[in-house]
């Protein structure tokens, strides 16, 4: 059993567990739900803190982190029993609405709610959009380098809308992303930050969610998926930047009568990826092949 089959079994089971087998794919189902939730409530409010706690309890599956556990418990010990009930029936309907392909649901559902911040230019790409987009950017075929993996940055994710269409486009070409695909997402709003990372934590995609200003450099906090941590990819990025750091010691110029001067580039060097601590975290190219 391969790990794309891992994260499908994992789904089904989360939808038996909460009978998601009954519900519906239907988005306006999942609207209805959600508006019936603490009605006294802001819209944003609640989606907000439906958005968090859901990223809460996938991220502390795979790494316990008390800080997110006691802001899990602030938000959470605000809604009544029943309503705390209805807001994990709401995550099933969510992994529910994921299942049939990779695409991004929260955005749809944030635009069609109407709570997006329309005057910062919050717009989520239209999925067809993002469709093209995966095809065209990579170009036919997928390759996968010797190292075993291709890595993707988005420095502007929104909720993962362009990373999922090229997953569905990996998944086409019967290539595992838990595999062979490693992501830096980087978004200005913390709550599109987490839409993000629910949607591929769920794909079972490993990445760093990162929530900061790509423009300024300026970062807050960094998330892993589980799939990041269950498939040691903390490992497998630093042994390949060891491999890399070998490779170029090795490396010696030709002897010759003459010195040469190397040829330089107007372009800027590329940075590899790494796992960093926040205040380190590096911009990647949008694919860096290592």
């Amino acid at each position: 059993m391969c790990a794309c089959d891992l994260i499908i079994a994992f789904r089904k089971w989360f939808l038996n567990l909460f009978g998601g087998d009954d519900m519906t794919h239907d988005k306006n189902a999942f609207i209805s739900a959600f508006n019936s939730i603490a009605k006294h409530k802001h819209r944003y409010k609640v989606f907000s803190d439906f958005v968090t706690v859901s990223a809460i309890t996938l991220h502390n599956s795979a790494n316990k982190l008390d800080s997110l556990e006691q802001e899990y418990l602030t938000i959470i010990n605000d809604y009544s029993k029943k309503e705390r009930f209805a807001i994990s029936e709401l995550f099933a309907m969510l992994v529910n609405l994921l299942q049939p392909e990779p695409i991004d649901i929260l955005g749809q559902l944030y635009m069609e709610l109407e709570i997006s911040s329309k005057g910062n230019g919050q717009f989520f790409t239209p999925d067809p959009i993002s469709q093209l987009m995966g095809k065209m950017l990579y170009g036919g075929k997928i390759e996968i380098p010797p190292c075993g993996f291709l890595t993707m940055s988005e420095p502007a994710c929104g909720a993962g809308g362009m990373v999922l269409a090229f997953v569905k486009e990996m998944l086409n070409q019967k290539l595992c992303p838990a595999n062979h695909l490693w992501v830096q997402c980087v978004d200005i709003d913390r709550m599109v930050a987490l839409m993000c990372y629910i949607q591929l934590s769920l794909w079972g995609v490993p990445a760093q969610i990162i929530v900061g200003n790509t423009l300024t450099l300026e970062y807050r906090e960094q998330f892993f998926t589980p799939v990041h941590y269950l498939h040691r990819w903390d490992y497998k990025l630093r042994m390949q930047r060891k491999k890399l750091a070998e490779e170029k010691e090795i490396i010696t110029p030709e002897a010759t009568n003459t010195k040469t001067e190397p040829e330089k580039s107007n372009l800027p060097s590329q940075p590899k990826p790494e796992i960093v601590e926040v205040d380190e975290i590096v911009q990647l190219e949008l694919f860096d092949n290592l």
